[in-house]
């Protein structure tokens, strides 16, 4: 009988490679209504409202299952995966295990039913690629039969007329020389015959019709003829494998992209540290020479102050000498005063001071002996000195002496 679920046969029929399961539905006219689905984990009986699922002892070959709809009967026969008698018909187990197995062998029969249906496009889009070359070759083959026909006709007529030449010529042996003439008729579509025809030309003249020659390897008998009870497509024509091929070219040209992305961003990055370490070098370098700079300026002002401060010191002696030298000569005029007898040796006394005075004011001014080399440094030193003794001079009032 039957309550809400179709109870499973307690004793299915099986074999060695195969087990039958024979469900009873409710009436023989449920039958039309009735629904059959199998993995290699399950088979599932459907009748509205009923349903029966069974959860295979052993995994089975589900494209290979067979169902029979009788009146009122539903006979399922699924081949086993490996050969043996299974001790029952459910699989035993924890539902969770028992359920995960179901579960990716439904998935497993969804992916290859989607393979199955992509490959059923493939074959029908190579059939007609069949077809549509097929045409091509018998168009081919008119045209290769009429050039052929035209090429024949033209050695046979150039035969005729070099006979005819060696007969009025007076040549011997007038049928050699005419069947030397002849050549094989090789046209441009015998050139891309793939295979046919030419194998079958000799036989045509003892009354056998050559085959049509195929021009392309989608329609080459030999091939054609292996595959046309498959229902699988033809891989060397599969465009599902150029389309893959296609993507990894694409993926590797990706690849490539990135790659020298990669290395021009590394190039660059070099570049750019080579940059600013010579920036860094080059700020270094400038600071260095300014540094450089400074501690010469700072020395040449040292020697400056230095030869200033010699010269002072000179100026400085210098007029100490002048001072002490006036004073003994005020000794002098003060001692000839006193001892007028002393004339003449007075006036020569009188007559040279003037030219000392004189000499003694110039090497003053010029802070040097008279006669005595002067360099550039010393020039300026001493033209600077000038200067400055010129400005005290005039401010003081004294004009003349500061001209």
């Amino acid at each position: 009988g039957v309550s809400g679920i179709l109870e499973p046969p307690d004793f299915p029929s099986q074999d060695e490679g195969s087990v039958t399961l024979t469900i009873t539905l409710t009436s023989a006219a449920a039958t039309r209504n009735a629904r059959v689905e199998c993995t290699d984990a399950m088979v599932k009986v459907t009748c509205p409202p009923y349903f029966l699922q069974v959860d295979l002892h052993g995994d089975v070959h589900e494209q290979q299952s067979r169902a029979t709809l009788l009146p009122g009967v539903v006979s399922v026969k699924v081949p086993k995966q490996q050969a043996g008698l299974w001790p029952q018909l459910q699989a035993k187990g924890a539902a969770a295990e028992v359920k995960e197995r179901r579960v990716a062998a439904i998935e497993e029969k969804r992916v290859r039913d989607i393979a199955l249906l992509e490959d059923k496009k493939e074959k029908k889009r190579q059939d007609g690629d069949y077809v549509f070359h097929k045409q091509w070759d018998l168009e081919k083959e008119e045209k290769r039969t009429i050039e052929r026909l035209a090429e024949i006709h033209k050695q046979k007529a150039e035969q005729e007329v070099y006979a005819w030449a060696d007969k009025s010529e007076g040549r011997e042996n007038p049928e050699e020389a005419a069947a030397g003439g002849s050549a094989t008729v090789d046209t441009y579509f015998d050139k891309q015959l793939v295979e046919g025809v030419r194998e079958l030309e000799d036989g045509a003249a003892d009354g056998v019709v050559p085959l049509p020659g195929t021009y392309h390897k989608k329609t080459a008998r030999t091939a054609a003829l292996g595959h046309s009870a498959s229902a699988a497509p033809r891989n060397e024509f599969d465009l599902r494998a150029e389309d893959e091929r296609f993507t990894e070219r694409q993926r590797k040209e990706v690849e490539e992209r990135e790659r020298k992305a990669r290395e021009d961003e590394e190039f660059r990055e070099a570049r750019a540290e080579a940059a600013a370490e010579e920036e860094k070098g080059r700020v270094e370098r400038a600071a260095d020479a300014v540094r450089r700079a400074g501690m010469k300026e700072e020395e040449r002002r040292a020697e400056e102050e230095e030869a200033l401060r010699v010269a002072d010191a000179k100026a400085e002696a210098f007029e100490a000498e002048e001072a002490e030298e006036e004073a003994a000569r005020e000794a002098a005029r003060a001692a000839g005063a006193e001892a007028p007898g002393v004339v003449e040796g007075g006036a020569e006394e009188e007559e040279a001071k003037p030219a000392e005075t004189a000499k003694a004011e110039e090497e003053r001014l010029m802070g040097r002996r008279s006669g005595a080399s002067v360099n550039r440094f010393e020039a300026e030193n001493i033209a600077e000195r000038h200067r400055v003794l010129g400005d005290a001079y005039f401010k003081a009032g004294y004009v003349a002496e500061a001209r």
